[in-house]
């Protein structure tokens, strides 16, 4: 469903290889060390050279992907990404500089982009899950899919629905973001 942006909040979406204990233990790691690192990093290029350092060497040759946002009240969004599909805001993919997945040099640096954020528009972020979901004669999401899918501005239950629709292969996940006018009351409903 959709988040409202209220103030500044560091927003995360990981998404880490493998499945079960390992995957889980991975996330619940970078969990932790985020909620620790959001309060002294500058900013999410800073967040994730930190994430990288603490899991290089941890994840028996495995890797996670990340991308970390800054949102602040006035719509100032600042984003690094370690690997991660790029988030679409509105009907458009947004352009990231290329970086290492976190957990694979133990020195990768990443680089922020700053856009600003206007009321009423629509992020959709998404894990490669949704892009890399096959149907049964084993034809992938695909980008094309994926960009007609978001250019509906959907939130993040129906993006999710269309996957498992087509033909869910990975876990997936979708995280939909909407800025509201000042005073605005969020529709999203918490299940």
């Amino acid at each position: 469903s959709e988040v409202p942006v209220a103030g500044a909040a560091p927003t995360l979406q990981i998404d880490a290889l493998g499945i079960g204990l390992r995957a889980a233990m991975t996330v619940s790691l970078i969990v932790g060390a985020t909620r620790t690192l959001a309060k002294f990093a500058s900013g999410p290029a800073e967040l994730l050279a930190e994430l990288n350092t603490r899991l290089y060497g941890r994840m028996q040759g495995g890797f996670t992907t990340c991308l970390a946002m800054r949102l602040s009240p006035d719509g100032t969004c600042t984003m690094a990404s370690a690997g991660h599909p790029a988030a679409f805001l509105n009907k458009q993919q947004l352009e990231l500089p290329g970086a290492l997945p976190l957990g694979v040099v133990s020195n990768a640096a990443y680089t922020e982009s700053t856009i600003n954020v206007h009321e009423g528009n629509h992020f959709s972020l998404y894990t490669d899950g949704l892009l890399e979901a096959r149907n049964s004669s084993g034809e992938i999401f695909s980008f094309a899919r994926l960009d007609a899918l978001f250019s509906a501005r959907p939130n993040a239950a129906e993006a999710t629905e269309a996957a498992v629709d087509f033909g869910q292969d990975d876990d997936i996940t979708v995280l939909t973001l909407t800025r509201l006018a000042r005073g605005q009351q969020s529709t999203t409903r918490l299940i």
